[in-house]
């Protein structure tokens, strides 16, 4: 417990400094967003006016103050473009973005952890070889360039999906996650070779280790061996990878989005910073911080559980 709680703390204060980062940061940077909100109608008179009106004139320390009081309040401020609540934008594309993201990282837990085990198993074999180069091409490939071959292929050619043909989830589920299965795998498959590479790595070197010749020794069959003793080890590091994956995950679906025409965070958070409408930004970027804050929070209490050798520190 006394480990939990100090990781819960660090990650409240992390949380806070990445508010005041995230805040101080968009508050100093280049741009009026009154002036971006007045266009070709801006005037002095006018920019004044609108930056009194949107609380812009107040000092920077004062405001953020208000934006955090707010934030505990469940009111996250209003979008200088939109004229709606922040909470209302970000609730209604929260929900798809973390659905890619899910969908994605399930698909590296369903094929890397079988497939890691497969080639650790038959080092050496032709399969082994196969899917080696096949992980180094996957690696060397970025999720959104991933992302535009698939739509190429299974898109246009083969006509397995109609790129562009967005599906809401508020209209049919079903649909909504079909769309989204080719855009997880073009956020999965990159991070299913470094995580097959990974646990085929680990369970290599757990494999040559003294208690699994002892164990050997006392009579274990090799299944008995490698599932029992050498998974649960090679796991170890595993674990933390995959927490890292997930976090990663929520980023890239961001970026993945742009390539499929997803109206989930990406979209309104490119326009966003183009209209310098920094109430959404600002929330958009602390939501993505809090999930991968979140994430990794969850695996190092997990990690401790798996290995009890970890100090509580």
């Amino acid at each position: 417990m006394k480990y939990i709680g100090k990781k819960v703390i660090t990650m409240l204060f992390t949380l806070f400094i990445v508010s005041l980062l995230v805040f101080f940061a968009f508050s100093f940077i280049s741009g009026d967003p009154a002036t971006s909100m007045l266009g070709m109608e801006a005037t002095p008179l006018k920019v004044a006016a609108l930056r009194e009106e949107l609380g812009l004139n107040q000092p920077v320390l004062i405001r953020y103050i208000q934006w955090i009081g707010g934030f505990f309040k469940g009111d996250f401020g209003t979008s200088y473009s939109y004229g709606i609540p922040v909470t209302q934008m970000i609730g209604d594309k929260l929900p798809i973005t973390i659905t890619l993201a899910s969908m994605a990282f399930l698909m590296v837990l369903g094929l890397a952890i079988p497939v890691g085990i497969h080639t650790a198993k038959h080092v050496g074999s032709k399969m082994d070889q196969a899917i080696y180069v096949l992980n180094q091409i996957t690696m060397a490939i970025p999720a959104f360039f991933m992302g535009i071959i698939l739509t190429y292929l299974f898109g246009l050619i083969l006509h397995f999906f109609t790129p562009g043909g967005y599906v809401s989830y508020k209209t049919e589920l079903l649909g909504f996650l079909g769309y989204l299965i080719v855009p997880a795998v073009a956020i999965a498959l990159p991070k299913i070779a470094m995580t097959v590479k990974l646990l085929r790595s680990s369970m290599l070197d757990e494999m040559n280790k003294d208690y699994v010749r002892t164990a050997y020794s006392k009579g274990n069959d090799s299944k008995n061996v490698l599932y029992k003793h050498v998974l649960k080890n090679a796991m170890i590091p595993t674990i933390t990878f995959l927490g890292m994956v997930l976090a990663d995950m929520v980023a890239g679906s961001i970026i993945v989005e742009q390539v499929f025409n997803i109206p989930g965070l990406g979209r309104i958070l490119l326009t966003s910073i183009s209209n310098r409408d920094y109430p959404v930004v600002q929330m958009i970027i602390l939501c993505i911080a809090f999930m991968v804050i979140i994430i990794n929070t969850i695996v190092d209490i997990l990690y401790k559980m798996v290995d009890p050798r970890i100090k509580n520190t």
